[in-house]
């Protein structure tokens, strides 16, 4: 017999080792109470995050179960050629705010269901609603087909990204904002059969503290959150309910750099221009400052351990593919003697890991990509021929869910190992195809099941195993997990 309810905990950045360790160590007891006694019915687990691993391309992977290229967003930042997303017009987003400023994007984005409105997949609330299943979402950006939705408020958001101290929220606030109005919804309203908590402060936490200050934030803020979200949930059952299945999962991983700007790499107009020389070398006007519009000749999109360039083919429409030997071909090879002279841009010397290239004039706008070698005459290398980073987690597979309309025409990884990385210094950033980037924490918990552990574990398990073999993964993705949710409810 399936369960008769989800609960889903979305747990932003929060490392899979971390999450492990914290439970060996006894620090979350009230996460281990929903695993049990040595997982007698838990499971700990990892997923591995999108191509780039950021927030947003993340979090829509795990709501809808599809790929980036699937779902229609490729990143916090990225470039809509076409207009898909804005009735037929080009226009840039930038979710994360990003070098542009877009602070409307970072606000609507949460508060007024922009990322619902990009969403180009059926989201599980979608999904499970065939079966008659109720929904409710709390602060999470992703809730097409939800009964309840209630957004993240834009002043708590601001504070939190924008105003600094005494001004500014902290993220323990946040988090608790968000399950005191799960706990107001729940006193008067009976538990749905999917509730969907996000939780964004242990991101937050990470990103200006490095990814060592997780395993406190979690054992001090968020097991005691969590704590109050079970009791709630309890009291919402009755006494006499089934227990509901529980799911908590994160999106990505971060990786420890150094905040500095030796090793931020920006294009902040008008000071901090450090990679307007790439452009700036063959008379290109890059997309720099705020309001400046798309009638540029090429979009920079910055996603921390990946970046993104866009080219526009000259004298013509975004549509329009770019010139592969003219354009795209030029431009990356700037990338290469930067890395190796520091001109153009000595931002770049001794920090570019790799540069990925690919011709939609010859392969159309599913074009995948191939990996450029840094020699000046090397022709580009199809991926699963090109010497790739030993280091990276399943990257062929993470990248063939990124390639689509939407995506780049360029992408630059950096030595993120070496600390370098795209954006404002941070001590902790994600983005990249690394392992602590990439590794997203996964538990599973059913107190009380209907059906024994094993079988429910072996279920999920199962469906997982399904999944990968599809699409080509050779580790369980984030964009698995929602398939396997449901091959577990159909078998058990």
């Amino acid at each position: 017999m399936p369960p008769s309810a989800l609960i889903l905990v979305l747990i932003d950045g929060l490392r899979a080792d971390v999450l492990q360790e914290a439970v060996a160590e006894g620090q979350t007891p009230h996460l281990q109470g929903l695993l049990g006694p040595d997982l007698q019915h838990g499971y700990l687990g990892a997923l591995t995050s999108t191509a780039p691993s950021v927030t947003f391309a993340a979090q829509a992977s795990l709501i809808t179960g599809a790929p980036p290229n699937a779902h229609d967003i490729p990143g916090n930042q990225f470039f809509d050629r076409f207009g898909v997303h804005n009735r037929g017009k080009p226009r840039w987003f930038a979710f994360d705010v990003g070098e542009t400023l877009q602070i409307d994007d970072a606000l609507a984005v949460f508060t007024q269901g922009l990322a619902n409105q990009c969403l180009g997949a059926r989201t599980l609330y979608e999904r499970f609603a065939a079966w008659g299943w109720t929904s409710a979402v709390f602060g999470h950006m992703n809730a097409n087909g939800a009964d309840v939705w209630e957004p993240l408020p834009t002043t708590l958001l601001a504070r939190l990204h924008f105003a600094q101290a005494p001004l500014g929220s902290q993220p323990s606030e946040v988090d608790r904002h968000i399950i005191a109005r799960v706990k107001a919804y729940l006193k008067a309203h009976p538990l749905p059969h999917i509730l969907t908590v996000y939780l964004i402060g242990l991101d937050h936490e990470s990103h200006h503290h490095g990814p060592q200050a997780q395993k406190a934030y979690l054992s001090r803020v968020l097991d005691p959150l969590l704590g109050d979200l079970q009791q709630t949930v309890a009291a919402a059952s009755g006494p006499n309910a089934a227990a509901p299945f529980w799911v908590l999962a994160a999106d990505h991983g971060q990786t420890p750099v150094p905040a500095d700007d030796a090793h931020s790499l920006r294009l902040r107009w008008p000071t901090e221009r450090e990679l307007a020389g790439l452009f700036d070398a063959l008379g290109l006007d890059v997309l720099d400052h705020p309001g400046e519009g798309t009638h540029c000749d090429a979009v920079l999109a910055l996603n921390g351990g990946m970046a993104g360039i866009y080219l526009r083919r000259p004298r013509a429409e975004w549509s329009q593919p770019p010139d592969f030997a003219q354009q795209v071909r030029p431009l990356a090879r700037l990338v290469w003697r930067s890395h190796h002279r520091g001109s153009p841009t000595p931002a770049l010397q001794g920090a570019v890991e790799a540069v990925l290239v690919r011709s939609v004039e010859r392969d159309g706008w599913q074009a995948g990509y191939a990996w450029l070698p840094p020699e000046p005459e090397a022709d580009p290398l199809l991926l699963h021929e090109a010497p790739l980073p030993k280091h990276w987690v399943d990257p062929i597979a993470r990248l063939n869910g990124l390639q689509g309309p939407l995506s780049p025409d360029i992408l630059i990884l950096p030595k993120g190992q070496e600390g370098f990385y795209f954006g404002p210094p941070l001590s902790g950033v994600h983005g990249g195809l690394d392992p602590a980037a990439s590794q997203a924490a996964l538990a599973l918990g059913w107190p009380k099941p209907h059906t024994p552990w094993p079988a429910v574990r072996e279920a999920f398990l199962h469906g997982l195993q399904r999944q990968m073999a599809m699409r080509g993964h050779r580790r369980p993705s984030i964009a698995d997990l929602l398939p396997a949710l449901e091959y577990l409810w159909a078998h058990t």
